[in-house]
């Protein structure tokens, strides 16, 4: 990018850059503008996108209630891992000892 030495330009010369200027600047703005539209338009067609819906994981085995394994751990799992029972004991596919998930 070349140097101007402003200093050296007359009231005109200065007048006249001022204004190239001011043209710029809203050349700029309004490219800042656009892009900006494009984004806000972009983000509100995907802010009601909803994830996908994850099967649970756990069940319990006398009330039916389930949970997915996300998140915070459901109430009732945290209660019953109170009281002593293990998380594996819920899994909605037991592995069983040979290694393979129980027929469903």
């Amino acid at each position: 990018m070349p140097t101007l030495d402003i200093k050296s330009l007359s009231v005109s010369q200065l007048l006249a850059l001022r204004e190239n200027i001011d043209k710029q600047l809203q050349v700029h703005r309004a490219e800042l503008q656009a892009q900006l539209a494009q984004i806000r338009n972009v983000d509100s067609k995907t802010s009601h996108v909803r994830g996908i819906k994850v099967p649970p994981k756990y069940r319990h085995p006398r009330t039916g209630e389930t949970w997915t394994g996300r998140g915070g751990v459901a109430g009732w799992l945290a209660k019953e891992i109170a009281a002593g029972c293990k998380r594996e004991d819920f899994l909605i596919d037991k592995p069983v000892k040979n290694g393979r998930a129980k027929a469903k």
